[in-house]
């Protein structure tokens, strides 16, 4: 902060930005007519709780949203002889709960006769820290702001619960990216109008850690509505846990803030292709399972997310969505037995 100058000041980008807030000379300055102090302190408390809310930033005081000197700037005494400087410093501890620890006011004085900063005036500049203590609420009309687009906006109590896990917790996400059939069941004639055994799939997940803590523990639970027999590739994670519809993965390392870990699965799983003796089609026609078929538009895993001790996260894959059949195709396709299964089942359209 004591880097910057009027030059600086003034050269800041035009236009919205979330980094920092323009504010002209009646914003702050007490000494002119009209101009009442609660009326600047609620204003003060919002962009306080506004930018250590979401990252930090800077409140620049006596410059237009054109980036011109407002009215020649601010006067740096308050009508009680006060400085605006320690009058800032001194009011700002109490503008919003918690304390934000940290901040910064930096006075920016004429210099020279080319300023446009008139004589005996300044631009204030507050310096907003990103605030571990996060979230904070203003002490004026005990609402959370953030910043948006640009401009500090109340916040939904969704928003306001997410600031308060993220800095506290680490915030780690699972997104499966893809399916891959790797192996078919070799394929028998026996039933004309089913062809069905035991295949493999592989998943690939990507886990990223979008918060500023460190997960040192983190583990997926993965929970099946049809049968299969999971198993771990690699050195990532490592099996605990593991039934027929059910497993935990632990992962082997920390996951830092910002890291992306892109890792395998795998499950063997019966199934297939056609249509069961009473005749009712089993989605698409592929089904799963041997004691109890499902649909494929029924089949899903169900996931639960755990990073040390923060709050856990769910989700569901369901099988169809990763483009199953396209890849079970795919490896008929490279299968010895391709032109015997299409002459057996041509709605495949290989």
């Amino acid at each position: 902060m004591n880097e910057w100058d009027e030059e600086y000041v003034l050269a800041l980008p035009l236009g919205e930005n979330d980094s920092f807030e323009r504010k002209g000379s009646r914003k702050l300055d007490l000494t002119l007519q009209g101009i009442k102090e609660g009326e600047v302190l609620d204003e003060l408390a919002k962009q306080l709780s506004a930018f250590a809310n979401t990252g930090g930033g800077h409140i620049i005081y006596g410059v237009t949203n054109g980036g011109e000197v407002d009215n020649g700037g601010v006067a740096p005494y308050l009508k009680g002889k006060q400085l605006t400087k320690d009058w800032l410093e001194s009011v700002i501890p109490n503008l919003t709960e918690f304390e934000i620890v940290g901040f910064n006011v930096h006075p920016i004085f004429r210099m020279g006769d080319r300023s446009r900063i008139e004589p005996g005036k300044a631009i204030f500049v507050v310096e907003v820290p990103d605030s571990e203590r996060a979230p904070h609420q203003s002490s004026r009309d005990k609402r959370y702001y953030v910043r948006l687009g640009g401009n500090s906006v109340p916040a939904s109590h969704r928003l306001v619960e997410d600031i308060r896990t993220r800095r506290r917790y680490p915030s780690v996400e699972l997104q499966p990216t893809k399916l891959r059939v790797g192996s078919l069941p070799p394929f028998e004639s026996l039933d004309p109008q089913i062809w069905e055994g035991s295949f493999s799939l592989e998943l690939h997940f990507k886990l990223t850690n979008s918060g500023r803590v460190m997960a040192r523990n983190t583990c997926l639970q993965l929970k099946s509505n049809f049968e299969v027999v999971f198993m771990a590739f690699g050195e990532t994670v490592r099996m605990r846990g593991e039934s027929l519809r059910e497993v935990f993965w632990e992962f082997r390392d920390p996951v830092y803030p910002g890291m992306e870990i892109g890792f395998n699965a795998g499950a063997y799983v019966f199934g297939g292709y056609g249509f069961v003796r009473q005749g009712a089609p089993y989605g698409g026609p592929w089904y799963m399972g041997k004691e109890q078929r499902k649909e494929l538009s029924e089949c899903r895993l169900d996931w639960e997310l755990f990073a040390d001790d923060a709050p856990p996260k769910q989700g569901n894959i369901a099988l169809a969505k990763l483009e199953f059949e396209q890849n079970a195709l795919s490896a008929i396709r490279s299968s010895p037995d391709a032109m015997k299964i299409l002459r057996a089942f041509p709605r495949l359209r290989l």
